[in-house]
C-alpha cells in the first residue's frame, strides 16, 4: 500500500553512502607516497596489510596500524603513532560514495526531509560530507562527537528527528548496521531499511532490504 505518511528520511553515512573499504583503500595509497618510513615497503602490500586489521573500519587505528606494520616486517619506532597521527589529517578529504548514491539523494530530495546521523569524529566525518557532495542534501547533519552521543544511543536519532520537527513514526532509517542503526530505529518508532552487505546478518526486523541504493525511492513509496 503506497503511503504519504513518511516524511523524513534520515541516513547512517559509512557503508551506506560512504564506501568506506575503498575510500581507506584510497587513503593508504596516498599515505604510503607522503610517509617517507613506507617507501622501503611496496604500496599494494602496505595497503593490503592495512586493510586487513581494520575490522570493517571498526578496529582502533593504532593497534591495526601496529599490527599491519610487525606483519610486513615495519618495525620503526613510533611508527603507529606517526601513521595515526597521519590519518587524523588526512583521513576523509576524498570518500569514495556507493555507485548511485548522488542521484538517489538527488531524488529522494525532492520528496522527504533529509538527515544523517552518524558515529565518528567530527572533523573526519564532516569531511567526507562535505567532499563527497552530498552535504546539499540534508538539513539536520549529526555526529556523534559533536553530539556527545553515539548511536545507537536513541538520544543522537532524536536530535535529528527535532532538527526536522518530524515525530518517529513519520521517518525511516537507512542503514547498514543492524545493532547501531536498524534495531534502535525501529525500537523508537522509526520505520528502517537495511543496505544488505557482507559484514552483517540479516537484521531481525525491518521495513525494507536493498542491495544497490538506486532500489531505495521505490522502495519508500511502499513503505506502509
Amino acid at each position: 500500500m503506497v503511503t504519504d505518511m513518511i516524511q523524513a528520511v534520515l541516513f547512517d553515512l559509512d557503508e551506506t553512502l560512504v564506501d568506506r573499504t575503498e575510500t581507506m583503500r584510497m587513503f593508504l595509497m596516498r599515505q604510503h607516497k607522503r610517509v617517507t618510513a613506507l617507501n622501503r615497503i611496496d604500496c599494494f602490500e602496505y595497503v593490503d596489510a592495512c586493510l586487513k586489521y581494520q575490522e570493517n573500519g571498526y578496529a582502533d587505528k593504532h593497534e591495526a596500524y601496529k599490527l599491519a606494520c610487525d606483519a610486513i616486517g615495519l618495525s620503526f619506532a613510533n611508527l603507529a603513532d606517526l601513521l595515526v597521527e597521519d590519518f587524523k589529517e588526512y583521513y576523509g578529504k576524498e570518500p569514495v560514495l556507493f555507485p548511485g548514491v548522488l542521484d538517489t539523494l538527488g531524488i529522494l530530495h525532492k520528496s522527504y526531509m533529509m538527515g544523517l546521523v552518524s558515529n565518528g569524529r567530527t572533523k573526519v566525518q564532516a569531511a567526507k560530507i562535505e567532499a563527497s557532495g552530498i552535504s546539499r542534501f540534508f538539513s539536520s547533519v549529526c555526529i556523534s562527537e559533536a553530539i556527545g552521543v553515539k548511536k545507537p544511543d536513541r538520544e543522537i536519532f532524536i536530535k535529528c528527528l527535532d532538527d526536522l520537527s518530524v515525530k518517529p513514526l513519520d521517518a525511516v532509517f537507512v542503514g547498514d548496521n543492524p545493532s547501531l542503526d536498524i534495531e534502535p530505529a525501529k525500537a523508537l518508532g522509526m520505520r528502517a531499511v537495511w543496505r544488505r552487505n557482507g559484514c552483517f546478518p540479516e537484521p531481525k526486523s525491518c521495513d525494507g532490504i536493498y542491495s544497490n541504493i538506486d532500489e531505495l525511492p521505490g522502495m519508500l513509496k511502499n513503505i506502509d
